[in-house]
């Protein structure tokens, strides 16, 4: 789905990149194990922020990062200039990719936003590579059932009746052939969860 105003204001403003840069991308390189990248993949790249910190953070020689909003992809694409990175408009539960050819995706809470997200995380696990790694940054149901979440439910467009529980999401991401080798909450709201998962081979 496309953000509405709101969202596009919070996704595309100084404080969101800040946190990202100093506090998120640290947690999860610390919880990932990964190593050398060839190939990786991000999932609703957005303006580019989380592109930048992921070669930052993790050097993948590539990165395709794709969004299914154009307006995103064109401003990632112009405040990126690296050769190394491509940016495409893509739908994520529908991937223009061949089978095992990720060696690591990345996702920034996106997922949370795709009603169909478990045709998303079947096409996750289609294009990554045998024991490769899916590093995530995720939302569910329960961010937006309690405390200021209530208040985010009211202004942000989300499929809120598809989205996922916590504990739903753990469970179809093993039964779609992930191991969760690391799983953190972000306290002391515990709203926000970070993983580290493992494609079981195929």
């Amino acid at each position: 789905m496309k953000l509405n105003n709101i969202e596009f204001m919070l996704m595309n403003n100084p404080l969101r990149a800040f946190i990202q840069d100093k506090y998120e991308l640290k947690i999860l390189r610390n919880i990932s194990s990964i190593g050398e990248i060839e190939n990786a993949l991000e999932i609703g790249c957005g303006n580019g922020t989380g592109t930048k910190l992921i070669k930052k953070y993790f050097s993948p020689d590539n990165i395709i990062a794709i969004d299914l909003d154009e307006k995103m992809v064109k401003i990632a694409q112009n405040r990126n200039k690296d050769n190394s990175i491509t940016f495409r408009v893509m739908n994520a539960s529908k991937l223009d990719f061949p089978d095992n050819h990720f060696d690591a995706v990345f996702d920034f809470g996106i997922i949370h936003h795709i009603p169909n997200w478990k045709d998303s995380i079947q096409e996750l696990k289609r294009v990554l590579k045998p024991n490769g790694e899916i590093i995530i940054e995720e939302l569910s149901i329960d961010t937006f059932s309690k405390g200021i979440g209530k208040i985010w439910r009211k202004i942000l467009d989300h499929p809120y009746k598809d989205m996922y529980s916590n504990n739903e999401f753990k469970q179809y991401m093993a039964e779609a052939g992930f191991i969760i080798k690391n799983y953190k909450e972000l306290n002391p709201l515990k709203m926000i969860r970070y993983f580290s998962l493992n494609a079981v081979g195929k």
